[in-house]
């Protein structure tokens, strides 16, 4: 008999607290989405408000296709690479059974020369800060 009052006690007292404690469903809110936008911080959000411009600061949209220089590689014609910092490496691609391809710096000062080619290269340093990028850069020289 006391464990038939026990298996009743218990049983309301499951049906109770399943009432009580029943969360309210998430649509009954009627709170709007934020944008998937919203959440973007920092280079992510940078880069996407300059595709909504049609630029691309960091220049990742286009990474299978070559880059095209100006120039013509020689010395009194370097090739122009445009760069936000002083130096930058350059990647040459020398075609597929070529293995990894050389890399070489390209200064500000002295500019570069490719050591497999001999092609000469020249910095074309972009002053400025258009996209706000410097306050996130931590190697901007």
């Amino acid at each position: 008999m006391a464990l038939n009052r026990m298996t009743r006690f218990l049983a309301v007292g499951r049906l109770v607290s399943r009432n009580v404690h029943q969360a309210a469903p998430c649509m009954s809110l009627k709170k709007p989405m934020p944008d998937a936008n919203a959440f973007n911080v920092g280079y992510e959000k940078i880069r996407l408000e300059a595709k909504k411009a049609g630029e691309d600061p960091f220049e990742c949209e286009n990474r299978d296709e070559p880059t095209v220089f100006q120039g013509s590689g020689t010395k009194s014609d370097p090739f122009i690479v445009k760069s936000r910092n002083t130096k930058r490496l350059v990647m040459v691609e020398l075609g597929r059974d070529s293995g990894p391809p050389p890399g070489f710096w390209v200064t500000k000062e002295n500019g570069g020369r490719c050591p497999i080619t001999g092609r000469h290269y020249k910095l074309d340093v972009i002053e400025g800060d258009k996209y706000g990028i410097d306050e996130l850069d931590l190697f901007k020289h």
